[in-house]
């Protein structure tokens, strides 16, 4: 029997994440505590190296929509910069390659890549929904 590989791929750690979102919003920890209504030991702790406080889900998908809504540019030109946590190399080289393609070329790329996907995954792979059924 075959043990399974433990998962190599990067996850992205919440705390970098909520740091780098205060340092892309421009606020300060004040401001920032006062936007996601929290107090401001709350969101110190969050940010701290030291703190085992990590934020949760919901505040962090918060203060991503308010990054977004005060500064949408800044906040798509990092994400488009910055490495795609949990994914591999050849994952986000192909990823960027699909970004520069027009939208009617990335539907063309994109259809054909799902078919190759179902033909190479048997005939058990689940297609919208129904088992053993292809399209």
């Amino acid at each position: 029997m075959k043990k399974n590989k433990p998962n190599s791929k990067k996850i992205a750690d919440p705390k970098d994440e909520f740091r780098r979102l205060l340092a892309l919003s421009g606020w300060s920890q004040a401001e920032a505590s006062r936007q996601l209504c929290m107090t401001p030991s709350a969101l110190s702790q969050i940010i701290r190296h030291n703190s085992p406080v990590r934020p949760s889900t919901v505040s962090l998908r918060l203060f991503k929509l308010l990054v977004w809504r005060e500064k949408p540019d800044v906040l798509q030109a990092t994400m488009e910069r910055e490495e795609m946590p949990g994914l591999d190399l050849p994952e986000q080289a192909l990823i960027r390659r699909l970004r520069g393609l027009s939208p009617e070329a990335k539907r063309k790329v994109l259809r054909t890549f799902m078919s190759m996907i179902d033909l190479t995954a048997g005939p058990e792979v689940k297609v919208a929904g129904k088992r053993g059924r292809r399209k």
